[in-house]
C-alpha cells in the first residue's frame, strides 16, 4: 500500500529543473526521476515547468495514498484520469511518469526488468553511443548525432569500453588537428568538421573498432515546411532530394542506423526510404511516432519504418509505453529504448530494455548516462543465462 508520496525538484544534465518523486510503501521507499528532451516531437506528451508540477502534485497526491502499488497499470489509469487530456497537459508527463515508474519500482522491489515474466536466455541490448554531435544539441554539424554501435561485443562491459575508447580517441584526434570545439549537452564532441567530413573520419575507424555507424538526423529541425535547410553544408533540398541524399550517404558510408531521416510528418517519405533501404538498414522513427499508439498505427499502415525509438516520457506512463512496445513488436518493428539529452542519474531505461527484449539501447557515453550503462553491467552479472543480442536485419 502506498503510504506517502513526495515531490522533489532536482536538476538534470543540462542544469535545468527536473522532477523526482519518492513514494513509501510497507516495503520501503522507491523513487524515479524524469529526463527532458531538447529536440522534441510536436506530438509528445507535455512537460510542465516545476512550479506548475508542484501545484498539480499538491492537488492529485491524495488520490494515490492507500492504493496498492502492485496494481501499477491501475495507478497509470488513475494518472490518465486525473489529468483528463490526451497529452498530460494538465499535470505534466514529467510528474505522471515519475509517479508511474516509482510505483512500478515498488511493485517489483526495484527490479523493473521483471515487469514481464522473466524468461531464460535473456538477451542484452547493444548500446548505441553518440560520439560527435551537432544540430539542436550544439556542434559543428547540421545532423544531430553521429553514432557508433559495437555489434561484436561479447558483454555490456566490452561494448561500453569500445564506445569509450572511440570517444577518447576521437577527442584526441580532433584536438591534435585543432578541430575540437568542446562537448555538447550530451557530452558528444563538437568539431569544426561538417557532416560529410565527420562521416569520413568515422568510416576510417569503424572496421578497426568493429562498430557499425548510425546518424540521428533530427530532420524536423532542418525542415522549414518547404525544404530542408543545411546551414553548415550550404544545402537546400526538396523532399525528394532529401531522400536521395540520405540514400546516397547511407550506401557510401555503409550506415546501419538512420533515425529521423525526414521530418516528423513525412510518413510517405519514410515509407519510400524504408522500401529502398529497410532490408539491410534500420530506418528509425522518433519524432515520427513520439511513442504514441495513434501515430504508430499510421506508421504501420504506411509501412513507414522498420524500427522506432521508445521514450516513455513522450507518452506519459510506463503502461502506455509498454502498450506501444507490444504494438510495435506485433508489427515486427524493432524497438530502441532511448535516453533524452537532459538526463538524470536514474537508470530505469536500462531495466526496461531487458523487459522489452530490445536488441539495441540508445544512450550517451559519459556523464549521467553512465548510470544506465553501468546498470546493464550490474544486471549482466546478476541474471543467469544471459547473452548479447545480435544486430537486427
Amino acid at each position: 500500500m502506498i503510504r506517502n508520496l513526495k515531490l522533489y525538484s532536482i536538476f538534470n544534465s543540462k542544469g535545468t529543473p527536473s522532477v523526482m518523486v519518492k513514494l513509501w510503501t510497507d516495503e520501503g521507499s522507491f523513487s524515479a526521476s524524469i529526463p527532458s528532451g531538447t529536440s522534441k516531437g510536436e506530438h509528445e506528451a507535455k512537460e510542465l515547468p516545476i512550479d506548475k508540477v508542484r501545484k498539480s502534485f499538491s492537488r492529485i497526491r491524495p488520490r494515490f495514498i492507500g492504493k496498492d502499488e502492485r496494481d501499477w497499470r491501475g495507478i497509470d489509469s488513475l494518472l490518465k484520469d486525473v489529468d483528463g487530456t490526451d497529452d498530460f497537459s494538465k499535470i505534466g508527463e514529467n510528474l505522471s511518469l515519475a509517479i508511474s515508474i516509482a510505483c512500478v519500482r515498488a511493485a517489483f522491489n526495484n527490479e523493473l526488468w521483471k515487469i514481464h515474466k522473466p524468461r531464460m536466455g535473456i538477451e542484452f541490448p547493444i548500446p548505441i553511443g553518440n560520439v560527435i554531435g551537432g544540430g539542436m544539441h550544439m556542434g559543428g554539424t547540421d545532423w544531430q548525432e553521429f553514432l557508433v554501435i559495437p555489434y561484436a561485443a561479447s558483454s555490456p562491459a566490452e561494448a561500453i569500453e569500445t564506445m569509450l575508447g572511440i570517444w577518447i580517441d576521437l577527442g584526441k584526434e580532433l584536438r591534435r588537428k585543432k578541430l575540437l570545439i568542446g562537448k555538447n549537452v550530451e557530452n558528444a564532441w563538437m568539431s569544426k568538421l561538417d557532416d560529410i567530413k565527420t562521416l569520413d573520419l568515422l568510416s576510417d575507424i569503424a572496421d578497426d573498432w568493429k562498430v557499425r555507424l548510425g546518424i540521428d538526423f533530427a530532420s524536423s529541425s532542418l525542415w522549414n515546411g518547404k525544404r530542408y535547410d543545411y546551414k553548415k553544408m550550404g544545402k537546400h533540398l526538396t523532399q525528394n532530394q532529401q531522400i536521395d541524399f540520405i540514400e546516397e550517404i547511407t550506401k557510401k558510408y555503409r550506415l546501419y542506423y538512420l533515425e529521423d531521416p525526414v521530418h516528423e510528418n513525412g510518413f510517405r517519405q519514410f515509407m519510400i526510404l524504408n522500401q529502398r533501404l529497410g532490408k539491410e538498414h534500420l530506418v528509425v522513427g522518433d519524432d515520427l511516432y513520439c511513442t504514441n499508439p495513434k501515430l504508430l498505427t499510421k506508421g504501420i499502415a504506411n509501412s513507414s519504418s522498420n524500427s522506432m525509438i521508445i521514450k516513455p516520457n513522450q507518452i506519459g506512463t510506463l503502461s502506455l509505453a509498454d502498450d506501444v512496445v507490444r504494438m510495435a513488436k506485433e508489427a515486427e518493428i524493432v524497438v530502441v529504448p532511448s535516453h533524452r539529452s537532459g538526463e538524470t542519474e536514474d537508470d530505469w531505461i536500462a531495466d526496461l530494455s531487458l523487459a522489452w527484449d530490445a536488441p539495441l539501447i540508445k544512450s550517451g557515453i559519459t556523464g549521467s548516462d553512465m548510470a544506465k550503462l553501468n546498470r546493464l553491467i550490474e544486471l549482466w552479472e546478476e541474471i543467469p543465462d544471459v547473452k548479447m543480442a545480435k544486430l537486427p536485419l
